[in-house]
This record gives C-alpha cells, structure tokens and sequence, in this order.
C-alpha cells in the first residue's frame, strides 16, 4: 500500500510540477522548486511530509470509529472525487486517509459494520463537531 502511494505521489508531482513540454522526470529530487514551492517550506506548510519519510507528522487522536464516522460520511456525500475519470472508491480514500492520519484500520468493512451497529446513536462523533462548529460560530472575534 505505501508503494502506490509513493506512486501517486511521483504522478501527482509529474502532473502538477512539470510544464507539459518537458519530459517526465522519475527522480522528483532533480526538479528544483518553484518560487511558490519555497515560500511553502520556508512558512512550514510542507514540514508535516518530512522528506526521505513515509509517514506525515500528524496522527489521528480520536477513536477509530470516529474516523470512520467522518469519513464514511465525508465519502458518501460524494464530497470528494477523483481527479481522473475513474471513480474514487472507498478502499483508495480510506488508504490514503489512513496514510495521511498515521491510522491503521485492520479490516476495514468489518469496522463499517461495527460503527452501523453501535448500541448507542448512529453518529455521535458528527454531532460533536456540529456543537463544537456552532460553538466557533458563536464565538466573538
């Protein structure tokens, strides 16, 4: 999993870093950054994807059902898509989210099963950050 991520990653670069003219370069080491890319680093934006790593430095804190909680329902308002004409499917969105939140959800199908049938209400991590969204909305400042 963590090979096509770094695939991704190559491709995502190639795409969005190189002019169309140029020729496809396999090693991102050797494209110098852009002006806008070095302002980026310089204010800190990049330092959650340490180079040479292959891991962010961020992590979920919460309970794993309450990751899948959001983004089942991030996921199945169709909120994200794909930039390419396949569709985006569950498993590559959990993998990436998964990868970009230091997470491991061992089987993921049976914890969907196991977050629909909880005893308790169906969602309450989502209505958390209802209150705690109206709460910053009500703040003054």
């Amino acid at each position: 999993m963590l090979e096509e991520l770094f695939r991704h990653r190559i491709v995502h670069i190639n795409k969005f870093c190189l002019s169309r003219n140029s020729p496809t370069i396999h090693d991102p080491d050797s494209i110098l950054p852009t002006k806008q890319e070095l302002s980026a680093y310089l204010s800190g934006q990049l330092s959650l994807f340490p180079k040479g790593s292959g891991s962010t430095l961020i992590r979920w804190k919460r309970d794993k059902v309450e990751f899948i909680e959001l983004f089942i329902a991030v996921y199945e308002s169709n909120s994200v898509i794909s930039t390419s004409k396949s569709k985006l499917t569950r498993k590559e969105f959990f993998g990436l989210l998964m990868w970009f939140f230091n997470i491991q959800i061992g089987n993921l199908d049976s914890s969907l099963t196991a977050a629909k049938n909880r005893k308790i209400e169906n969602s309450p991590f989502l209505k958390e950050l209802l209150v705690a969204f109206e709460s910053y909305c009500n703040r003054k400042g």
